[in-house]
């Protein structure tokens, strides 16, 4: 399988997915390929990239394979495992829609999957980060030891926003933010799943302000 990206003249980033892809960009492959040695490889046109994933088993297999820009791609998502009776779910499962997903989950995505999927970009940041707070703030997370470990997660993709901060600064911000939804979560009628947008929003913004004052 060959996918055209910009080969020297842009960046290309490739994103494997298993059980559950974001449903974004076009798509341009949806069939069985013959997978040997318990990877997959994604090369472009040009021979001058090469990106390689292992996989858990060999042999023919569905393959889906979504690109944000067909002809010139920057973004390529690759599926693998996605059942034919796959469904379309939102993401996050409550509160505003960041995109939906094509998942072979029949009882819901795990929180932490979710988490996975709303944090893989790093492109509309707000909104993921938004997105990620949400499901930071589900009581079946935020009352158990997961929640800090996911807060931890979050830090580490706020990483990514700066050249400057380093892992103190993201863990002492990552903890702000699960102090931010507790508290917002606290504040929340008893019957209440989730933070709201408007709560959601808030924190990421305050978070996002912090990371351009540690840059």
């Amino acid at each position: 399988m060959v996918v055209k990206t910009r080969g020297q003249v842009g960046h290309t980033r490739v994103s494997f997915w298993s059980g559950s892809m974001p449903m974004l960009g076009a798509l341009v492959f949806d069939g069985d390929l013959t997978l040997e040695d318990h990877r997959i490889c994604v090369g472009d046109i040009e021979g001058l990239r090469r990106w390689t994933q292992r996989i858990s088993h060999t042999g023919p297999q569905r393959v889906i394979v979504r690109v944000d820009d067909p002809g010139y791609a920057s973004h390529v998502y690759v599926g693998l495992g996605i059942a034919a009776d796959a469904q379309v779910r939102p993401l996050p499962n409550t509160g505003p829609v960041l995109f939906d997903v094509l998942t072979s989950d029949r009882d819901g995505m795990h929180l932490a999957d979710q988490r996975g999927l709303a944090l893989d970009g790093h492109d509309s940041p707000h909104q993921r980060l938004a997105a990620a707070i949400i499901l930071l703030s589900d009581r079946s997370l935020i009352e158990t030891r997961q929640n800090g470990y996911e807060a931890d997660l979050i830090a580490e993709w706020l990483r990514w926003l700066s050249t400057d901060l380093g892992n103190a600064g993201a863990m002492a911000l990552g903890e702000q933010l699960r102090q931010l939804v507790i508290a917002a979560r606290t504040a929340n009628p008893a019957g209440d799943r989730t933070v709201p947008l408007a709560d959601a929003a808030r924190i990421a913004d305050t978070i996002l302000k912090a990371v351009v004052r540690e840059a």
